[in-house]
């Protein structure tokens, strides 16, 4: 399943953490730390423990950066298997909010990388397709993303020697959010003339060429976009959606039906109050954006009606990149002592801009199920803590979630582990201290903050002085 490839082996540390790691998920426990120093191959040492329990992984990180290296190192690896990037694909984001002090209410203006949201569709089809995959992540994985059953329904399977409808390809097409080309043809795009029909793929920098004999493929045929080469031709192809929210309009009737039933409640609400300003601006608001959706089936910050497309009930959270994962599999949460803070942190700020929101009739109050996991929802989902705080507003829907994982093997990976994970695993904490390379830390000097500066003076260049004789 997973083929590890690399010039080096485990040495010193290493080969003692991998079994002592290894060993600990046999035993059918579900979480170590891995207390590693910097600089002792914590990379390497979880690549390996990834080669030997070949499951699906989820590399948790606190940032872009360190994620986009951390996929660069894996990829040299597992260079036979599925590794992707995930992470937020905005270059840009201005999210939407109201500030009652000033009455002053801000839009949401957003600027999206396509090379990003390319390797993010990516990493949500091969989860479907492949057992063999690796996603590095930010926090950007306990956001929402489109439900897995629409993402699944919503691709096209094309085969040599198998028969298709034009008309239908091309409504598949355009529900799966591709836009026939208009000049150049750019991902997400396609163009049908006579048997020809070219179509850029979502989920890499390729071109796909599918010839028909009448309503037969005669054969599909891989090309550059840049450079129109031909490639090779393949026998067939999955193409996917063009983004990562699509919606099934099969119920739209009984949508926009339920959406009416919550504005009604929402002014009703309002006008008690006396507050006419709120309850028309919430009227206007939502019946513009029904219209909207009823004659395109989009509309502008359409992720606030999500609760109604995917039929979720109050405050069930939306699907993320959890939900795309198998009922098992190894969920690694690098420098841990950062990164979990960070994921306990960010839904609170989503829920306090949300509140205004609603508060001033801005949003529905179901915009609020539009949210990121908050740190209950995902202990329990994925199995770090077996019982609830009692008389939460989550607590029936997740006692009941079939979302909820069977298994998950975590690791938590620090030179510091924070106090949450070390007292999450008890005993089971596992030390690298030794680097393979032998290098060693630097003899480290405190001087007391007295103010003089000459002796600190003098120490450098005594310092300095030892440098220069070598």
């Amino acid at each position: 399943m997973f083929h590890l490839k690399s010039p080096y082996q485990l040495d010193w540390d290493q080969p003692r953490a991998v079994k002592e790691i290894i060993n600990t998920f046999n035993k059918w426990k579900d979480k170590v730390v891995l207390l590693g120093a910097t600089w002792t191959g914590k990379t390497f040492t979880i690549a390996n423990i990834i080669n030997e329990l070949k499951l699906p992984t989820l590399v948790l990180s606190h940032n872009k950066t360190l994620a986009a290296q951390l996929t660069t190192e894996f990829k040299g690896f597992f260079p036979d298997n599925s590794v992707h990037y995930f992470v937020s694909y905005f270059d840009y984001y201005q999210p939407e909010s109201y500030v009652p002090a000033s009455d002053m209410y801000i839009e949401k203006d957003s600027a999206v990388n396509k090379d990003i949201e390319m390797y993010r569709l990516a990493a949500m089809s091969s989860l479907i397709t492949n057992p063999d995959t690796i996603i590095i992540s930010s926090v950007s994985a306990i956001y929402g993303l489109g439900s897995k059953q629409d993402f699944e329904k919503f691709k096209l399977d094309f085969k040599v020697w198998n028969n298709y409808n034009f008309k239908e390809i091309k409504e598949k097409l355009l529900a799966m959010q591709y836009k026939p080309m208009k000049g150049d043809l750019v991902a997400g795009t396609f163009d049908f003339r006579w048997n020809i029909l070219d179509v850029f793929s979502s989920i890499e920098n390729m071109l796909y060429r599918i010839i028909f004999d009448e309503n037969t493929i005669e054969y599909i045929e891989k090309k550059d976009p840049i450079t129109w080469k031909s490639g090779w031709t393949i026998d067939n192809i999955i193409i996917w959606s063009a983004t990562q929210f699509v919606q099934s309009l099969d119920d739209l009737d009984k949508i926009l039906k339920k959406i009416k039933e919550d504005l009604d409640i929402q002014v009703e609400y309002f006008k008690k109050r006396w507050e006419l300003l709120f309850a028309e601006r919430i009227k206007q608001r939502v019946e513009y954006d029904m219209k909207m959706i009823k004659e395109t089936g989009f509309t502008g910050g359409i992720e606030n009606y999500s609760r109604y497309f995917d039929w979720r009930k109050i405050w069930e959270p939306t699907e993320t990149i959890f939900d795309y994962f198998p009922e098992e599999f190894l969920l690694i949460i690098d420098e841990s002592h950062m990164t979990i803070p960070q994921f306990q942190a960010m839904p609170q700020a989503d829920a306090s801009r949300k509140k205004n929101l609603v508060n001033y009739g801005f949003r529905l109050p179901s915009s609020k199920d539009h949210r990121p996991l908050n740190w209950l929802e995902f202990e329990y989902l994925l199995n770090f803590k077996k019982i609830i705080a009692k008389n939460d507003i989550w607590t029936a829907y997740l006692k009941k979630s079939k979302r909820k994982k069977k298994k998950v093997n975590v690791m938590f990976v620090s030179a510091t582990p924070g106090k949450y994970e070390l007292k999450l695993v008890d005993i089971d904490i596992v030390e690298q201290i030794i680097r393979p390379t032998w290098l060693l830390d630097p003899n480290s000097y405190i001087y007391p903050k007295s103010g003089d500066y000459d002796f600190v003076s003098k120490s450098f260049d005594k310092a300095l002085k030892k440098v220069y004789e070598k």
